[in-house]
Order: C-alpha cells, then structure tokens, then sequence
C-alpha cells in the first residue's frame, strides 16, 4: 500500500508542475538563426593576437605549449628575418598548431604566455565530422590585421590602453555587469509575450524584430 500511495504521490507532483507551466510562455532562443550573448569570462576557441601595426606577437617561447596539460598546443619556432620582420621579436612562430578535440579550454596558456598572445574567444561552433578540421594553424588562430589586442588575466579581457584597471577586482566589475545584462533581459522577456515580438542579444542590447 506504502509504494502505491508513493506512485501516485509522485504523479500528482509531476502533473501540479505541468499543469503549472503547460500554460506559460516559455522563451526560447531560436538557435542558430538567433544567438545570445556569451558572458566576457567565455573560454572556447583559442584566438591569437597581432600588435596593432599588424605583425605577430607570438616569440615563440612555447610557454604555452609546455603547460598545457592535454598537449593540445604545438609550436616550431624560427628565426624572425630581418628585411621582412614577421614579428617583433628575435624569433617567431613559423608553425602554430592547436588542437580543438584534445584541448580541456583550462586557459593555461592564456596564464602562461608573457606577451599576452592567446586569448579564448566566445567562438564555441567548433563541431566537425572530422578530427582534421579540428586542428587549427596560423591562418585560422590568428585575428585579421586591424582588430584592437587585449589584455587577459585567468581569462578576463581588458583593453591594453586601460593600465589603470585592478585586475585584482576586474572578475567582480565583469560579474556585476554580466548580472546587470541578465536582469534587463528578464525584463525583456516579459515584453517579448506582450508585444509578441521576437528579440535577441547583440552588444548587450535588444534588439526587436516583428
């Protein structure tokens, strides 16, 4: 009798629940047409940066290839030439593999790297039928010639012309700000129902579309 009245005890739980939200409007992002906003603490795909005339930061120290704990990072450094400098430095990174199957996206090597090369982007579309399409080079690491460097510490991005940031409390600014962004988006949704109105996130603004 104990494990009847125990069934029946868990159905009417499961059904007060559906009956409560059968009849709600449930948000829903309609991916991948509409996509949200990822916080700034994001770490996915690996991206490497240029100075700002364009040429590489990478001195190919293999710092970071040292540290990473799944060997996903893979390095063959060269000496830089002088009549046509790749990068600043006396060498450079003439082979810069990553591999995204086997990287744990730890941001070790964010840490590790003393001219502040690596930094994990919000890019996480990275599933392929193949372990080739995996590996990314140069080509596909670093960012286009013109896109402004930032800074990082564990993985928080300031830009570099900002020295007089804390990144002792930098986490707690961004927490509160990412806080602040998902409280206007509840807000947003409610409006979504009213208006009947599709809406997205994009630079941490909505945007409305009939």
């Amino acid at each position: 009798m104990r494990e009847i009245l125990a069934i029946f005890k868990g159905l009417y739980i499961t059904l007060k629940h559906n009956l409560k939200n059968i009849f709600k409007n449930q948000f829903t992002i309609q991916y991948p047409d509409i996509k949200r906003r990822l916080p700034q603490r994001a770490r996915w795909a690996l991206r490497l940066q240029r100075h700002e005339d364009g040429t590489e930061r990478c001195i190919a120290c293999q710092l970071c290839a040292a540290i990473c704990p799944s060997e996903a990072i893979y390095i063959e450094g060269d000496e830089n030439p002088i009549d046509n400098p790749i990068g600043k430095g006396q060498r450079y990174a003439a082979v810069w593999i990553w591999d995204a199957g086997r990287c744990l996206y730890c941001g070790f090597c964010v840490e590790a790297c003393p001219d502040e090369v690596i930094i994990m982007s919000d890019v996480y579309e990275m599933a392929s039928p193949s372990r080739e399409s995996m590996v990314w080079d140069k080509n596909k690491l670093f960012v286009p010639i013109g896109v402004k460097p930032k800074q990082a510490w564990m993985g928080f991005y300031r830009n570099i012309n900002q020295i007089d940031v804390n990144p002792v409390s930098l986490p707690k600014e961004i927490h509160q700000k990412e806080e602040e962004v998902y409280a206007r988006e509840k807000k947003e949704r409610k409006r979504f129902y009213e208006n009947k109105k599709f809406m997205f996130l994009e630079d941490e603004n909505f945007i409305n579309s009939k």
